[in-house]
């Protein structure tokens, strides 16, 4: 049970930080502390629910921004000044909330995975 939720919670955790990064730290909080298989299945369960919640504007621009740590070294100037407009973009939208990942930015991160591979990155439900 433990490595199953250890496989999900990596899958999973940058989906949860762009919803908040409360339900991020506080999914951490519990991995670190989880022994028993009933810790692992309360956890699975929220990540679950945390799934379930909109994106919040200011998680979802945070969790771009620590992606954008696995292409910096190696993207180029072209690649950067286009994720980083996109991220201006989003900034400027005057809502809080959103029930997706705006399009032109999920299509960007595929973009940028596929040009600079990450494995790790690859596992992650967000850029799917």
């Amino acid at each position: 049970m433990k490595k199953e939720t250890e496989l999900l919670w990596a899958s999973e955790k940058y989906s949860v930080m762009a919803k908040g990064y409360n339900y991020y730290k506080d999914i951490q909080g519990k991995m670190r502390e989880a022994q028993f298989e009933k810790d692992y299945d309360e956890i699975q369960k929220l990540i679950s629910e945390y799934k379930l919640k909109r994106y919040d504007k200011k998680a979802l621009i945070n969790t771009l921004e620590h992606i954008w740590g696995y292409f910096k070294k190696e993207a180029e100037e072209v690649d950067k000044k286009h994720f980083f407009s996109l991220l201006d973009e989003l900034k400027r939208v005057e809502e809080e909330h959103f029930e997706e990942i705006p399009y032109e930015i999920q299509l960007y991160l595929q973009y940028l995975l596929q040009k600079y591979p990450s494995d790790y990155l690859k596992q992650s439900t967000f850029i799917k």
